[in-house]
């Protein structure tokens, strides 16, 4: 099987697992996302979302920011991706998660370090057990839902089902722009491939330490409410970048915050520059969708670019 997601998503992905490895005698991570370049956080000429242009003397990339998911029906103008995908060399995708059939075994077995022998709930601290029983029936009809899992595992279901809810769209707008480039015979690749098994075994071994705090952001997302993330998307859709990353970070935040976690991110904005720059290389223009905090954070993809010279246009330009 193979899944599609973008550099956020695909850490949480890898999250189910990867928190384990987190040691409780390690030093603090810092997030590679948590902080953007304010310089960069603009509102766009042109209808429609945030575009920012990179270019060497040959050639261009358009880069579209994103955000994680749009309300469900969500209109966008469309506009400037099909004028841009025109005669494009290729769209740059996210990093895709894969696994092979033959990993179907090795994924069960690692799950079952993720479940819980008794409720869940009974190994909380008593505010944050409060919490989350309070919560639960706003994801869930379910009054035992999420207990035969652990804190990290029950957080990142209780993500997914109120994202659900929320009626928010995790494909979009990504599946647009790639339905789009398909339509005008655009080749797409993604900005690289990584194996979910061994990044799942690497976090077999490892201390749950980090569980009840990814729970607890879990539960900041959740109680900070559906409009948040339905008023972020609106306003990427109208070219306001700092109301796009206004949407509580939820789970992300926890996630980017463990070593193993943060090394996703950091490769993920590796690959893309990289990605990026060998399209430069090519004669004429193409395309690439990006995460927009991995694009815009302190070290993202943006201030790589510019260290290694290249012009970059932004969308208030």
């Amino acid at each position: 099987m193979s899944l599609s997601i973008t550099a956020r998503a695909m850490a949480i992905a890898a999250a189910s697992v990867v928190a384990w490895s987190a040691r409780a005698a390690a030093p603090p991570v810092v997030d590679p996302e948590a902080t953007v370049v304010q310089e960069l956080v603009v509102v766009a000429k042109t209808p429609g979302p945030a575009w920012w242009r990179v270019s060497s003397p040959t050639s261009s990339v358009f880069i579209l920011g994103t955000i994680g998911a749009l309300s469900k029906g969500q209109k966008w103008n469309t506009s400037t991706a099909r004028r841009r995908l025109e005669g494009a060399n290729e769209l740059i995708g996210p990093p895709r998660v894969t696994a092979g059939l033959g990993d179907i075994f090795a994924l069960l077995g690692i799950r079952g370090h993720f479940r819980s022998k008794s409720p869940m709930e009974d190994s909380l601290p008593a505010d944050l057990r409060a919490r989350f029983i309070a919560d639960r029936p706003t994801v869930s009809p379910d009054p035992k839902a999420y207990s035969a899992w652990t804190p990290l595992a029950a957080g990142l279901l209780m993500v997914g089902d109120f994202r659900r809810r929320a009626r928010l769209d995790p494909t979009e707008p990504q599946a647009t722009v790639v339905r789009l480039a398909h339509g005008q015979g655009v080749t797409v690749a993604p900005a690289g491939t990584y194996r979910a098994v061994p990044v799942l075994r690497a976090a077999e071994s490892g201390l749950a330490t980090s569980g009840p705090v990814c729970l607890a952001d879990a539960l900041d997302e959740i109680e900070a409410g559906a409009g948040m993330a339905r008023a972020a998307a609106e306003g990427w859709a109208r070219g306001d970048v700092g109301a796009a990353l206004s949407a509580s970070r939820g789970y992300e935040k926890c996630v980017n915050s463990l070593p193993e976690g943060a090394d996703v991110v950091t490769r993920a904005m590796n690959d893309t520059t990289s990605a990026i720059v060998q399209a430069l290389a090519k004669p004429g223009h193409s395309v690439a969708v990006v995460n927009l905090r991995t694009l815009l954070a302190r070290g993202g993809v943006i201030e790589r670019l510019k260290a290694q010279g290249y012009k970059v246009v932004t969308p208030d330009q």
